[in-house]
């Protein structure tokens, strides 16, 4: 009976650590994305902070007008997902990829969620995952530490 006890104690405490370690988010709404100064832009996720930058030189407030897509990337079919970004479109041809930096700083994978995401061929073997033609907030997945 006590080992009965201490493997659901284990059990119990292995399973929580787990949980822990990962977190449910979705690319930012275009209505939480917020312009800091020009051409630099962040939304808060649920364990860390999405942040992009225009690249060349930006004079003027340019608010994000709509969602593209979201995209992650594998090395094969067995490895782990890593996020690349979350795009949006400022206006005219100008594009926004939006990054994800969890709150302790350190590397993560993540594990796409729902069906909105499609896997793709991507060259040298990668696999892209992409979520498009949707709201934002429809592709999500858990932040995997």
């Amino acid at each position: 009976m006590k080992k009965v006890l201490i493997s659901a104690a284990i059990a119990t405490s292995l399973l929580g650590m787990s949980m822990t370690s990962q977190a449910a988010e979705n690319c930012p709404t275009v209505a939480k994305i917020e312009q800091v100064s020009p051409g630099v832009y962040r939304a808060s996720g649920n364990d860390g902070e999405w942040t992009g930058v225009l690249q060349g030189v930006v004079t003027k407030k340019m608010p994000v007008q709509s969602f593209d897509l979201a995209i992650t990337i594998q090395e094969g079919a067995d490895a782990p997902e890593m996020l690349q970004h979350c795009t949006y479109n400022i206006g005219g041809r100008e594009a926004l990829d939006m990054r994800f930096i969890a709150k302790n700083n350190k590397d993560f994978t993540v594990k796409t969620a729902g069906s909105v995401w499609k896997k793709e061929d991507g060259p040298f073997g990668l696999i892209y995952n992409v979520c498009e033609k949707t709201s934002p907030g429809n592709c999500k997945f858990t932040v995997v530490q």
